[in-house]
């Protein structure tokens, strides 16, 4: 009995230690979100994804996946705006999110072309 006893204590510690573990990794894995890239295709006169949630510091990468059109992204706000120009097929900009609040980008080539960015 006192053999099996001390055979299951270095069980129960390793175990114990391991949920200590898990209950900290999500505190670990949400500070790492703050600096996510996301990649949105331009394709087929859409935006893929059309509806995105992200955070101050953020960064999102707009990238022409159409092998013939041309697009170009733009958002017009209150407190910035941004103009990517117009992107040629295999091109990419990037877009770092510095303001809170809900935007859309467009596309001045094809007006129907709407991504809406929610920005905490």
């Amino acid at each position: 009995m006192f053999l099996r006893n001390r055979c299951l204590r270095p069980l129960l510690l390793v175990g114990t230690m391991a949920l200590a573990g898990l209950c900290a990794a999500p505190a670990s894995a949400w500070a790492t979100l703050s600096s996510t890239t996301r990649i949105i295709l331009q394709k087929g006169r859409h935006y893929a994804p059309t509806d995105l949630f992200l955070r101050l510091g953020d960064t999102i990468t707009l990238r022409n996946d159409d092998a013939s059109q041309s697009h170009h992204a733009f958002i017009e706000a209150d407190r910035f705006s941004f103009d990517a120009g117009d992107q040629e097929p295999g091109t990419e900009t990037r877009l770092v999110l510095v303001e809170p609040g809900d935007f859309v980008i467009q596309c001045g080539i094809h007006p129907k072309m709407k991504l809406t960015i929610h920005v905490q």
